[in-house]
């Protein structure tokens, strides 16, 4: 640590070690290893200001919105929940008929016919290897650049902060209004679009078992694409203050958009409503901070949390922080288990998908949606209904392992109904 680190940062320095630290054994006690990278990066950020000699600043600047990043994570999975358990309307055909208007088909599809070639033993190229660690990056990327302009650019942070607050809050709110499938769903679970392998998810579970549970919270919030949103906003950042001395990150981030399209996690589609929310929320976000610059005379230097370098309030940023990193974690711990618990459950709550409800003449002849309906009226306690549709499965199964699949939910229907089987 720096010779000449205040004895003010200091007590700072400790006072976030010691937050984090309690995160981390709340972590180890209760088994909730959610979102670990984050808390992982928040520290090596607070370990760098601290050698820099400028961790009263960044606590300041950096405490409560890393707290908000980690809420917001956990908020993802509690409306996944929600929308289920309370059979709120979700959609797989709205945005699978716009791809298939703008490109005639679906480009994911495309991709993966024309490059995704694994060897005869299965392993994949390393083109899949390569986007799979831009498409794991994405989670941490934007916080490095968080933290290269609070070093280098200060009074541009709060511009920072002000274009990804609206950013994530208005992708939150789409997610909770219209969950939509991404196409590895669309593909597996419906088989609207031809076979997609998910790479990526393949990938990182063979490296780090169980590493896409902590990431796959809400696996309908495809539109718009944060995973979009959040690079391509950086790079407005990036443009802004640097130009092409960022060129780096611009080609980082077309990686990144063709990994998840590559891999079918989202549509083009997805990629576009992420790009328009990210434009819109930086220009508003600019003109807020020009104005306030303006009005203040020159502009700020980042402290819109409104904590001054006093002790006091110094506390407040880090008590403040601490609570709503401490309500992400028990949030993220309550959805977990509200996973576990219902993994491997028949009366697991599923999306009631509108889509297929009003237009459900067209898919009598389509082997998942049959199943979809029967897991549906499953969950929902009515067996009569779901015995109707899985036997209609069953008639539409194109292999053994589709028949063995229905013939068990055939046979716990019956075993519910007392009918013999």
């Amino acid at each position: 640590m720096s010779r000449d680190l205040r004895a003010g940062d200091k007590r700072a320095l400790w006072m976030v070690l010691a937050s984090l630290a309690a995160i981390l054994a709340l972590f180890v006690l209760f088994q909730r290893f959610l979102f670990l990278p984050k808390i992982l990066m928040a520290g090596l950020i607070f370990l760098a200001a601290a050698l820099a000699g400028r961790i009263r600043p960044l606590v300041r600047d950096w405490f409560v919105f890393m707290a908000f990043i980690y809420l917001f994570d956990s908020l993802r999975g509690t409306i996944y929940i929600l929308t289920c358990k309370f059979q709120l309307p979700a959609y797989a055909l709205y945005v699978l008929n716009i791809e298939k208007t703008l490109f005639g088909g679906v480009p994911s599809a495309a991709l993966q016919n024309a490059l995704l070639q694994p060897d005869p033993l299965g392993n994949f190229t390393w083109l899949e290897k390569t986007l799979t660690v831009c498409y794991g990056s994405h989670f941490i990327a934007f916080l490095f650049v968080g933290f290269l302009i609070w070093l280098t650019r200060p009074k541009a942070f709060s511009l920072y902060k002000m274009s990804f607050y609206p950013l994530i809050f208005v992708g939150e709110l789409v997610y909770a209004l219209a969950p939509t499938v991404p196409p590895w769903m669309a593909s597996s679970q419906f088989g609207l679009i031809p076979p997609l392998t998910r790479f990526n998810a393949i990938l990182f579970n063979f490296a780090i078992p169980d590493l896409t549970s902590g990431f796959d919270t809400n696996p309908i919030a495809a539109m718009p694409s944060l995973h979009a949103g959040f690079p391509i906003l950086c790079c407005l950042l990036l443009w802004g203050l640097y130009r092409w001395k960022a060129a780096p990150f611009y080609i980082y981030t077309l990686a990144v958009l063709f990994a998840i399209v590559y891999s079918g996690d989202h549509y083009v589609t997805d990629v576009l409503a992420g790009l328009a929310l990210a434009v819109a929320c930086y220009v508003l976000a600019r003109r807020a901070w020009k104005k306030r610059g303006a009005l203040s005379g020159s502009v700020d230097d980042g402290a819109d949390s409104g904590c001054s370098f006093g002790g006091a309030a110094l506390k407040k940023c880090v008590l403040a922080g601490l609570g709503v990193f401490l309500a992400g974690i028990v949030i993220g711990g309550l959805n977990k288990t509200q996973f576990v618990m219902s993994a491997n459950s028949y009366n697991l709550d599923v999306p009631r998908y509108v889509d297929f409800f009003k237009n459900e003449d067209r898919y009598r002849e389509s082997y998942s949606v049959q199943l979809y309906f029967g897991n549906h009226y499953l969950a929902k306690h009515d067996p009569k209904t779901a015995l109707r549709y899985f036997e209609t499965s069953l008639a539409l199964a194109r292999n053994p392992m589709e028949k063995k699949e229905v013939q068990m939910r055939i046979s716990f229907c019956r075993q519910i109904l007392g009918l013999k089987n």
